[in-house]
């Protein structure tokens, strides 16, 4: 005879099961009591793999991590009360940076909400606006039936029609343990299968894209969204037949893609710092990270601007946008003619591009280390398709500014969602658990910021490169900088021995000295089958020197259409 602890167990495996029929494989559990089932049908699920990670924080940015390498949702179990809190940071990330995230929390069942019961508090609607959906289940039955068409419309959407998390609160009733051969083995329903199509736009739809940005001096603009290797083979053809620059973030891949070539600008927010306005832009995935080519697309405002995006969210924080398009960026590129511009005008904004090149290569020569020639020498250092992830402030600006374009590069990834620096290590152990060996470039703060999630290194190959400039280096860039109490509100270098702290959790660690060193360092540790840190002090006022000495190179300006040359 079944007993209560048996009836929970089913269900929970029941809600498992609909789970991996519609499409999960990645679970990420924490340790806890109320959500046992859960963890127990996650670790006896055939088709599941199970991590264990204790800090519900970092599990949950290493969930984030596994979905944004894998394309499909991760989900994340954790007991209840601040446990669940703990997701938060990641939640938000996954909402803005639309990743497919699985959200099952353990609760204390109705009789023990509200009435001062441990590890107990109102769990239902918790992450607010910023889940897709929210499920919130009764405790567990006997029908079990209904569980897998829930746990389909679950992945669905965490999919469509705008990728993101979705929360499924899930009320626990003791005791928590089945009895000895109690499986999670389930006769449920097999959840339909959905499938998913790419929204193409209409001929009449193209037709009137082609009269908005036919001739003339266009652009394509990409952010720092992954457009995929159809999106970014789509871009690049599409550039070709306009004959147009693409102004392409550092993160859209775009720069780093084998197929690559010199329309693909090397340095666009270099160029973006002196090019006049375009006469038309096409806008796609996302925003860029870099301010200049932000402040060049307000300099062309009332212009055509098209932005194009998959999902019902539109990226435009300037507000010059003249059109807007929901579609899949690769299909309107495929799908896309027009009239190509003159030639002069991607011969022109190339030759402004060479000319940051040069200068980006000069200021890197220098040998004293600093961000913009660490990136910029890493990523011609590392195997083609590495992951490399780009922790945010300093490291993703310096790769953007002076990494330039390298054909055949790393694979790149940053959690530019809400842009915080938490849970950065933890996303990349992510990442390469699902990749494979892969690095991680963080500032010290970044660093700091989540240590803890170093507790996933022992089995899983990522190279830390640590840039240690003594504390939040981007506000050099900063207005703040010139304020008396920099120092103490801004700078705040932290009070940590790195390799102590990362020898402490098992790992190997080291300090270099010089820019090809850390290269080298992180080449070899790509080799190990655990986590290493590669720490490589900065100077901040030799690389704030270096930074403004590059900026200060400005290639000549193009010239107006008609105007005499000088």
């Amino acid at each position: 005879m079944s007993t209560p602890g048996d009836v929970t167990q089913r269900w929970a495996g029941a809600l498992m099961d609909g789970l991996a029929g519609a499409g999960l494989r990645r679970v990420v559990l924490s340790p806890g009591s109320r959500s046992t089932p859960l963890t127990l049908a996650a670790l006896r699920h055939p088709d599941l793999t199970p991590r264990v990670v204790i800090d519900e924080r970092s599990a949950a940015f290493h969930a984030l991590g596994l979905a944004k390498a894998e394309g499909r949702p991760a989900a994340v179990i954790a007991t209840s009360g601040s446990a669940v809190a703990n997701w938060f940071p990641a939640v938000v990330e996954a909402d803005m940076g639309r990743v497919p995230l699985i959200l099952l929390s353990a609760d204390r069942p109705p009789e023990l909400q509200d009435c001062g019961a441990n590890q107990t508090m109102d769990q239902i609607g918790l992450f607010g606006p910023h889940v897709r959906a929210f499920h919130p289940l009764p405790p567990a039955e006997a029908d079990i039936g209904w569980l897998a068409p829930l746990a389909a419309r679950v992945m669905a959407a965490t999919l469509q029609p705008m990728p993101g998390p979705v929360h499924v609160n899930v009320p626990l009733r003791e005791p928590l343990v089945p009895t000895a051969g109690t499986g999670s083995a389930v006769s449920g329903p097999v959840p339909p299968q959905r499938l998913s199509a790419r929204a193409r736009p209409s001929s009449e739809t193209l037709e009137t894209l082609e009269r908005v940005i036919g001739g003339g001096r266009g652009a394509i603009v990409c952010g720092t969204e992954d457009l995929g290797a159809d999106g970014r083979a789509a871009v690049l053809l599409l550039a070709e037949r306009l004959r147009v620059p693409v102004f392409a973030d550092g993160l859209s891949g775009l720069r780093f893609d084998a197929r690559a070539g010199a329309a693909v600008l090397a340095h666009p927010d270099e160029v973006a710092r002196g090019a006049p306005p375009a006469d038309w832009v096409l806008r796609l995935g996302g925003a860029p990270v870099s301010k200049a080519l932000s402040t060049w697309l307000q300099t062309a405002r009332g212009r055509p601007q098209v932005v194009v995006c998959a999902s019902p969210r539109v990226a435009d924080p300037e507000g010059t946008a003249t059109h807007v398009l929901h579609a899949d960026p690769a299909e309107v590129c495929r799908d896309l003619k027009g009239s190509p511009a003159p030639e002069c005008w991607l011969r022109d904004v190339v030759a402004m591009d060479g000319v940051a090149a040069n200068a980006a290569e000069a200021i890197c020569a220098e040998d004293a280390p600093f961000e913009g020639n660490v990136l910029r020498r890493l990523v011609r250092g590392l195997p083609s398709g590495t992951p490399l992830v780009l922790g945010n402030s300093l490291p993703v600006r310096a790769c953007d500014w002076l990494a330039g374009r390298v054909p055949g590069g790393p694979r790149p990834f940053g959690n530019r969602g809400v842009s915080g620096i938490d849970g950065t290590l933890s996303t990349a152990f992510g990442i390469v658990s699902a990749l494979g060996p892969g690095v991680v470039v963080a500032g010290d703060l970044t660093f700091l910021h989540d240590l803890g999630g170093l507790a996933l290194g022992r089995d899983l190959p990522l190279a830390i490169l640590l840039l240690d400039n003594g504390g939040g280096g981007i506000f050099d860039h900063l207005p703040q900088a010139g304020l008396p109490e920099f120092e103490q509100g801004w700078l705040t270098p932290p009070a940590l021995d790195a390799i102590t702290a990362a020898r402490a959790f098992g790992l190997s660690a080291e300090t270099v000295a010089t820019t090809d060193e850390a290269v080298a360092a992180v080449r070899a540790a790509l080799d190990r089958p655990a986590a290493s840190v590669i720490r490589l002090p900065i100077d901040r006022a030799e690389s704030l020197r270096r930074f403004r000495s590059f900026f200060a190179t400005r290639p000549a300006p193009i010239r107006p259409p008609g105007s005499p040359a000088s």
